[in-house]
C-alpha cells in the first residue's frame, strides 16, 4: 500500500510516472490542503492492517508537521520516504500565480537543512539516505525488505530547481 501527501511527493507520482499499477494500491491526500495527513493515514492503515508493507511518500515540509510523533509508529514496520529539497513547494510554485507582485525572497519557501534520519534513529527507526548518483539505492531496497516489523525512514535528496511537471494544485489557484 502506498500513501503519498500534498508535496512533491504527488507532483512526481501524478506527472512522472504516469503509468497505473494494478498491483498497488495507492492513496494521495493532495486534496483539502490536509498538508502532513498522509502520515496519520500510513499509521492508521498499518494498524487496521499490520501483515500488509505500508510505504508513505512525503516531502520535507509535510515531515515537519509530525515528525515528532515518530517514536509511537517505530515498531509498525512502515516505511516512510522524504523528499528532500529544503523546499516548500506549493509556496514556490504558488504564489506566482496568486500573488505575482510578490518579490521571490518574500515567499518564506526555503527550509533549513535537518537530518532527517538521525531524527528518525533518535526515535527508534532505522534511517538510510539515497546517494545522489543512486548508486546504494538497490542496497537500501534489499534493506527494507529485511525489516518488516521496524519503521524505516529513507530520505531521498531532491534538487528543488529540477522540473518534475507541474503541481495540478498551482492551476486552479
Amino acid at each position: 500500500m502506498v500513501i503519498s501527501d500534498v508535496c512533491l511527493a504527488y507532483k512526481d507520482y501524478q506527472y512522472v510516472t504516469q503509468r497505473p499499477n494494478d498491483t498497488i494500491t495507492y492513496f494521495s491526500f493532495y486534496r483539502g490542503s490536509a498538508m502532513g495527513g498522509a502520515y496519520g493515514v500510513a499509521v492508521g492503515a498499518k494498524l487496521a492492517q499490520p501483515d500488509k508493507r505500508v510505504y508513505l511518500f512525503s516531502g520535507d515540509g509535510c515531515f515537519r508537521l509530525y515528525g515528532g510523533s515518530l517514536n509511537e509508529a517505530k515498531n509498525l514496520g512502515i516505511v516512510l520516504f522524504i523528499l528532500d529539497n529544503h523546499t516548500y513547494s506549493i509556496v514556490a510554485q504558488g504564489l506566482p500565480a496568486i500573488l505575482p507582485s510578490v518579490h521571490p525572497e518574500k515567499y518564506h519557501d526555503t527550509l533549513q537543512q535537518v537530518d532527517y534520519g538521525k531524527i528518525a534513529e533518535a526515535s527508534g527507526w532505522l534511517s538510510y539516505t539515497v546517494a545522489p548518483d543512486l548508486s546504494n539505492f538497490e542496497d537500501i531496497l534489499n534493506e527494507l525488505e529485511r525489516y518488516k516489523k521496524q519503521s524505516i525512514l529513507v530520505t531521498i535528496p531532491v534538487d528543488p530547481n529540477q522540473i518534475l511537471g507541474q503541481n495540478p494544485r498551482v492551476r486552479n489557484l
